[in-house]
């Protein structure tokens, strides 16, 4: 986890996922917060998280913001998550999780759907663009477990991640 913004996702299913819960293993200080497409919560010393966000899900990705980086990483137990899976793409931005429990590359791990010339695939710090003809081109080429993505699509829809990978 990095002091500042660090983007996320959630490979497996936890017996509690609610924020307090899944962030338990932080070191969490005042003016933490964690944010999913369209709903975010706060945290608050000797209270708690406080927000619209009160539960996490393997289901989007999220923009985890902390003060300091007192805690290197985030721990947790549970299920992995179930494949195929399914998951809806928007016309537009989608923050989307990665479903694996080891790395994949971008070819082999995006949603299998319809991509058209310019979508494009994002992480914290790199990114990659969909060309007809050729497919995935950019420095983004491996999607990490853990980690967070945003993907553009032109024309939303229906995607699967695929529970055998393909390259």
């Amino acid at each position: 986890m990095n002091a500042g913004w660090t983007w996320i996702s959630l490979n497996l299913q936890l017996d509690d996922m609610s924020v307090g819960a899944v962030l338990s293993s932080l070191s969490l200080a005042a003016g933490d917060s964690i944010k999913s497409q369209t709903q975010f919560t706060d945290y608050y010393d000797g209270y708690g998280f406080f927000g619209q966000l009160a539960t996490l899900s393997n289901e989007e990705s999220y923009r985890l913001k902390l003060s300091s980086a007192t805690s290197p990483s985030l721990t947790l137990t549970g299920t992995a998550v179930r494949l195929p899976k399914t998951t809806t793409l928007n016309s537009g931005w989608t923050w989307l999780p990665v479903p694996y429990l080891t790395s994949v590359s971008l070819t082999a791990g995006a949603p299998s759907f319809s991509y058209a010339q310019g979508d494009q695939f994002k992480s914290q710090t790199s990114f990659s663009e969909f060309y007809d003809g050729y497919g995935w081109f950019g420095p983004l080429a491996t999607l990490q477990p853990g980690n967070g993505y945003s993907v553009k699509v032109v024309t939303g829809g229906s995607a699967v991640f695929q529970s055998q990978r393909r390259e």
